[in-house]
């Protein structure tokens, strides 16, 4: 039996294939990695990103061409957010890392960033439970009442970053509904980030307190009626979480998930509803969500290097010291512990359709991310990072 071939149709199929295939390779070595869905923009949760989606190449790339000598153990994550036409929705994500351990949770120490996550843990569970911005939450210990306006609590948490008040954020949170498998962290996509061991462990077991987080003493909330919230008054029972956990530190995250949780908190109004933290609903900004916000858009320390840098490149000056509704601001939430520093900041442009989240960590001291802070300004400013990358061209030699 013989097999009868037609050469010309063979040969045109076999260079359909070569150019097919070579189309392909030319995506693949030009393709920047971004979050990309089949569903619609307004149903996508552009904040729970994949590992697979952040190009780690091309951060160190721009940063070594702008000069930088990058700190012991340096790790960063850039996120660019675009916006749509309206400023309603996402509709466009790009994320850098400077190399592969921006979604590793282990080599570094945290800090008090992971402050953050008990915070937002605990407004929502206040929020659900009807209580808003003028709680006052007492405490009660076996050694003594404490009793605490929630403003005054927030505001030592964040801003000041207090170690007391972190722990007691933990456990007005909750430690399942903080870590557990419907808990904040889980919901917001964070599968490895956990809050086990108390901060101060020395001065919170002198008030007669586990250093183990997981229980919560028996807690009274009360507030007074005040705009859309009515008085009322709760008791919530003492509890013990049974939640299993991977962390074995007394906290554990990434730069991947830190950055996930600060895109949750500054983009929450343009985030599918299913897919926001529980600290409002609707279009415009909750009383709960504006309230948290604002402990986070300014600087502590008149010296901080981190927050100049970024500030003197991004920030007009007649704005810089003065945050207020619609005008340049960043939000951020810094830590520094054991020589470690790091950060995670929001950058808000109101003239522009982008927004900007930076995620870095080096060590050791606080003036280790001083170089970083103002080169990560540059590229944002400038947004570098969607250009084309230099090309190396060789000098014409001298005519002989």
């Amino acid at each position: 039996m013989t097999l009868d071939v037609n050469k010309p149709r063979l040969l045109n199929h076999i260079q359909r294939i070569i150019v097919v295939g070579f189309l392909s390779l030319v995506v693949l070595l030009t393709w920047t990695p971004g979050i990309s869905y089949g569903s619609p923009p307004s149903q996508r949760n552009f904040c729970n990103w994949g590992d697979r989606s952040i190009n780690t190449t091309r951060l160190p790339q721009l940063m070594k061409e702008m000069g930088f000598k990058p700190p012991a153990r340096f790790r960063a994550l850039l996120v660019r957010v675009e916006l749509d036409r309206k400023a309603n929705l996402i509709s466009k994500m790009n994320l850098y890392a400077y190399g592969t351990s921006a979604t590793r949770v282990d080599g570094w120490n945290p800090a008090s960033t992971i402050k953050l996550y008990a915070a937002v843990s605990a407004l929502e569970r206040l929020n659900e439970l009807g209580y808003g911005p003028k709680t006052t939450v007492t405490f009660h210990y076996p050694r003594g009442d404490k009793k605490i306006s929630l403003q005054k609590l927030l505001e030592e948490d964040l801003h000041k970053s207090d170690n007391i008040a972190h722990n007691r954020m933990v456990q007005l949170a909750g430690f399942d509904y903080l870590n557990g498998p419907r808990g904040t962290l889980r919901r917001a996509g964070m599968r490895d980030s956990a809050i086990l061991r108390a901060y101060a462990q020395s001065q919170w077991e002198a008030e007669g307190n586990s250093k183990i987080l997981r229980a919560s003493p028996r807690i009274t909330l009360q507030q007074p009626k005040s705009g859309r919230y009515s008085a009322k008054k709760n008791v919530l029972p003492e509890s013990t979480g049974t939640a299993k956990v991977k962390c074995q530190s007394a906290a554990c995250t990434s730069l991947s998930d830190l950055g996930k949780m600060m895109c949750h908190l500054m983009l929450h109004e343009q985030l599918p509803q299913r897919h926001r933290l529980k600290l409002g609903t609707g279009p415009n900004q909750s009383p709960m969500l504006a309230f948290f916000r604002q402990r986070l858009n300014r600087v502590r320390d008149a010296n901080d290097g981190v927050w100049l840098a970024l500030e003197r490149h991004l920030i007009p000056k007649s704005q810089r010291g003065q945050p207020s509704k619609g005008s340049y601001q960043l939000f951020r939430k810094a830590g520094f512990s054991q020589d470690w520093l790091s950060d995670n900041i929001y950058i808000y442009q109101p003239h522009s359709k982008v927004r900007w989240i930076v995620v870095m960590a080096a060590y050791p001291g606080r003036k280790s991310l001083d170089q970083a802070a103002d080169i990560i300004a540059r590229i944002i400013k400038d947004d570098l990072v969607l250009k084309s990358p230099k090309k190396r061209t060789n000098s014409p030699k001298k005519a002989q």
